[in-house]
C-alpha cells in the first residue's frame, strides 16, 4: 500500500475518534456535574453523631414517579468506612404531603424512615428542601422506626440528572 493511503487512514481514524469522543461529550447536559458531588452530612441519630464530608451522588429529577404519585424527587447517596446515608426525597406534583425514605447506617446500627404513601411506613417526621444555586439543604426532624430521633442537615452542593430505575 501507498503511503498516501496510509496517511488518508490515519486521517479518517482521528476523524471517526474525535467525532466519537464529541458525541460522547454532547450526550452529557453542558454544565452537568461530575458523577460524585460534594456533599456535608451533619447529623444526630439516636444520639450519635454522624458527620461527613466525603463526596457522594446528590440527583434531581423534576418529573418522576412513586406508586402512580406523580412527584419531584431529590437523592442523595454518601458512603465512607462502613458508614452510609441514603435519602430519597419526594414532592407529589398534586400538592400533597413530601415523603421521604431516609437510611443511616453508623456501622454499628442502621436507621431507616419511610413515609412514601403507598409502602410499608416505618417511622415518621418530615424532610425540607431549601434550594440554593445549583444544590440545596435538606433539614432532617424524623424517628426512626426503632425510635431513633434523627435530626440535621444534608448539603449537596449541586444535584446532578437522576436515572430512572424500575420496572413495570
Amino acid at each position: 500500500m501507498t503511503t498516501g493511503f496510509h496517511a488518508f487512514m490515519c486521517f479518517v481514524g482521528i476523524i471517526a475518534i474525535g467525532t466519537s469522543t464529541v458525541e460522547v461529550a454532547a450526550q452529557r447536559r453542558a454544565g452537568e456535574p461530575d458523577a460524585k458531588q460534594g456533599i456535608h452530612a451533619s447529623l444526630k441519630v439516636g444520639g450519635q453523631t454522624y458527620q461527613s464530608t466525603e463526596p457522594g451522588k446528590c440527583t434531581h429529577a423534576p418529573v418522576a414517579s412513586i406508586y402512580q404519585t406523580m412527584a419531584e424527587l431529590w437523592t442523595v447517596q454518601q458512603s465512607q468506612d462502613g458508614r452510609s446515608l441514603t435519602l430519597s426525597f419526594w414532592k407529589p406534583k398534586d400538592g400533597s404531603a413530601d415523603m421521604v425514605t431516609l437510611s443511616v447506617w453508623s456501622g454499628k446500627a442502621s436507621h431507616q424512615v419511610n413515609t412514601v404513601k403507598g409502602a410499608t411506613a416505618a417511622g415518621s417526621g418530615t424532610v425540607t428542601l431549601e434550594k440554593a444555586g445549583n444544590g440545596g439543604t435538606f433539614t432532617v426532624d424524623a424517628k426512626s422506626k426503632d425510635g431513633a430521633a434523627i435530626t440535621g442537615t444534608i448539603r449537596c452542593e449541586v444535584f446532578g440528572r437522576h436515572t430512572a430505575e424500575g420496572g413495570l
